[in-house]
């Protein structure tokens, strides 16, 4: 019976890939809570609570954000030769898409709003990246795990509406994420890279953030505090109902996904395999 579970976690490990890339999936929302506390502690314990606040519907004129929720990003690199080679990791509001181009990216968009804002991007801290393909290349798995970093580091500060951008400023305590996409399609093999990617846009998906912001604003000190968030994911967005777009200066771009991971290494395959002989050797051993 050991010798099964060893297996089944060899193989586990084996199939869930280490070092993925997630790139330019920008096509889903969060929604969710933020609750403000005094001390970390209490943050930590979920005791003495402020106040607790919703993520509430935006509007920027007639325009509005899905219902409660806003659009996000997700950008992830980590050991990934012939994409990207820098050691990142990011999540934020998906605020530079418009429908009037011809203003300016972000321009006219609801969710390019203070209230509600998030952006993680803590590459001072080495944030913890795990995940890859399983079920068959038809499902990829991210998880991040990080804290004590500050570098843009932005959750404005509920329950403050708008306001000053130096309102909010601090650094995540801590902050995990987990996501789970599927897809009706295998990704693809990519010859260059050696990797399995694919464009597609998931048909499902799940997964959620949490963690501890410590705001440390030198312009409204009285909004300073721990303040717990705890958001879900959900499909879709207002940019790619709304038809928006943003550009680089050439090119104009609709909300989009990316996905890939490797092949697993060498030596993980012949772990599986030397498992595999260790099975077949321990079901001997038990036949006789």
């Amino acid at each position: 019976m050991r010798i099964l579970v060893a297996l089944a976690a060899l193989i586990a490990s084996a199939s869930l890939q280490a070092d993925p890339l997630y790139v330019s999936y920008d096509n889903f929302n969060y929604s969710g809570t933020v609750t403000r506390y005094a001390t970390l502690a209490d943050a930590q314990a979920g005791t003495n609570a402020i106040s607790t606040t919703l993520i509430a519907t935006a509007s920027n004129e007639t325009r509005q954000t899905l219902p409660n929720a806003r659009d996000g990003n997700l950008y992830v690199a980590s050991s990934s030769p012939g994409y990207d080679p820098t050691n990142t990791a990011y999540f934020s509001t998906a605020w530079y898409y418009t429908t009037f181009p011809l203003n300016g990216n972000g321009w006219g968009n609801p969710n390019n709003s203070d209230t509600g804002f998030v952006q993680y991007y803590d590459q001072s801290a080495a944030p913890v990246v795990t995940g890859g393909w399983s079920n068959g290349n038809t499902r990829f798995n991210l998880g991040i795990s990080g804290g004590n970093g500050g570098i843009y580091a932005r959750l404005w500060t509920a329950p403050e509406i708008g306001g000053p951008a130096g309102d909010t400023a601090g650094v995540f305590d801590s902050f995990h994420l987990a996501l789970t996409a599927d897809f009706a399609s295998a990704a693809a093999f990519n010859a260059t890279t050696g990797w399995y990617d694919t464009g597609a846009e998931p048909t499902s998906l799940s997964g959620n953030a949490s963690g501890i912001f410590d705001n440390q604003s030198t312009t409204n000190a009285s909004l300073n505090g721990f303040y717990a968030f705890d958001f879900s994911f959900a499909p879709g967005s207002w940019a790619a109902t709304n038809g928006a777009t943003w550009s680089d200066g050439t090119n104009s771009y609709s909300p989009s996904s990316f996905f890939a991971a490797p092949v697993p290494e060498p030596a993980s395959l012949a772990l599986v395999a030397l498992g595999l002989g260790a099975l077949a050797l321990a079901m001997r051993w038990r036949a006789g």
